[in-house]
């Protein structure tokens, strides 16, 4: 990964954004008031085509593919490390298992809180979109997208919490430290990859 590759994700990731907030302004589905009257929402009450195809694809694209590349992601790293563990390879790589260790369980963390925040939403959408959507409970229309919108606020507590370069990082920052001044290991063998898996 270099800083091109991230700059190219950040940029997919708000032009990605940018398209699903602005198809409803252009006529793909709608915007409504929520059921509290404070913020504006897809408008989940006129379930018609439009909607649904909306929803549809919002989903996919946004909730069911995401899901799909994290679990694939973290079930090869699971693989990955089995393979050398049971080839014995493990203490030959120069690497902190340690922190390797750590950043899976946040990941695993991540996963967890990304359905806790956007399955209501989609299971309310889905719910509007295939039943009537009068028979929402009221809890329910007001908690889901409150849950959906406080997904942005749970990656960087987790990062802050289980991740203790991040915490470093944001420490030397508060602290006005220059990059040289915050020691950080980034380095990780490029080696690993070549170490042969049989023996």
């Amino acid at each position: 990964m270099t800083v091109r590759s991230y700059s190219l994700l950040i940029l997919a990731a708000w032009l990605n954004a940018v398209f699903w907030c602005s198809m409803p302004i252009v006529g793909w589905a709608g915007y409504a008031p929520d059921p509290t009257g404070a913020t504006c929402t897809i408008n989940w009450r006129q379930n018609d085509a439009s909607f649904i195809s909306y929803t549809m694809a919002v989903i996919a694209v946004n909730f069911v593919v995401p899901l799909c590349v994290m679990f694939y992601c973290y079930y090869s790293v699971t693989v990955t490390v089995r393979r050398y563990k049971a080839s014995n390879c493990l203490d030959c790589i120069n690497m902190d298992w340690s922190d390797q260790m750590d950043v899976t369980k946040m990941s695993i963390v991540m996963i967890v809180m990304f359905l806790v925040a956007w399955s209501p939403y989609s299971m309310v959408c889905l719910w509007a979109s295939f039943s009537d959507p009068k028979t929402i409970p009221a809890p329910m229309a007001i908690i889901a997208p409150l849950f959906a919108k406080s997904s942005t606020f749970y990656n960087p507590c987790i990062y802050v919490i289980a991740n203790k370069k991040f915490r470093r990082a944001i420490t030397g920052m508060i602290r006005c430290q220059t990059r040289q001044r915050v020691t950080i290991n980034t380095q990780v063998p490029m080696t690993i990859s070549q170490q042969p898996l049989t023996q």
